[in-house]
């Protein structure tokens, strides 16, 4: 069943979260090893898996994202994880369909996130035919630098501080 959007947009206010995640490995920890690091940016909602139907719902009327459930914490979730689903469907559904308070907030920024994730995703194949390993992606040293900003502000603004409105 198709949910208005306004349903979806006021529910996730209370219950969806935008997440950006960051990793960073270095090698086996050798020196002159290189590093390797990925950027995630995520859309979820969680429930317990008796409310699995308006998950599926959401699921339906945004077509896109994946269900999952936890038997042992009782619980179904609902995500989005693919950058191009993230910028073409997720990030405009919530600019037509606003959010309020520090939701709102957290979604700007995570929205300037996965557009910067977006830009510098890689455009090739990661494996290189006649090459051993993988091709080596060169972000641009400002978009890294607010990406890790960006990360910052928004734990933040999930933290318990209560002085967020610093945002704009």
């Amino acid at each position: 069943m198709k949910l208005p959007a306004d349903y979806i947009a006021g529910f996730v206010d209370g219950e969806g979260c935008f997440a950006l995640n960051f990793r960073k490995d270095k090698k086996l920890n050798r020196p002159n090893t290189p590093e390797y690091f990925r950027w995630l940016a995520e859309f979820a909602i969680v429930l317990r898996s008796d409310d699995h139907e308006v998950l599926e719902s959401i699921k339906e009327t945004l077509n896109c994202g994946n269900l999952s459930s936890s038997k042992s914490r009782n619980q179904i979730r609902y995500y989005v994880q693919g950058t191009k689903e993230l910028k073409n469907i997720i990030v405009p559904f919530f600019n037509t369909n606003r959010l309020y308070g520090k939701k709102y907030k957290d979604f700007r920024l995570w929205s300037e996130a996965v557009e910067i994730i977006h830009k510098n995703k890689r455009k090739t194949t990661n494996v290189q035919n006649g090459s051993r390993g993988f091709v080596k992606v060169l972000w641009n040293p400002k978009d890294l630098e607010r990406l890790k900003d960006i990360h910052t502000e928004m734990k933040l603004i999930k933290s318990k501080v209560k002085d967020w409105k610093w945002l704009k």
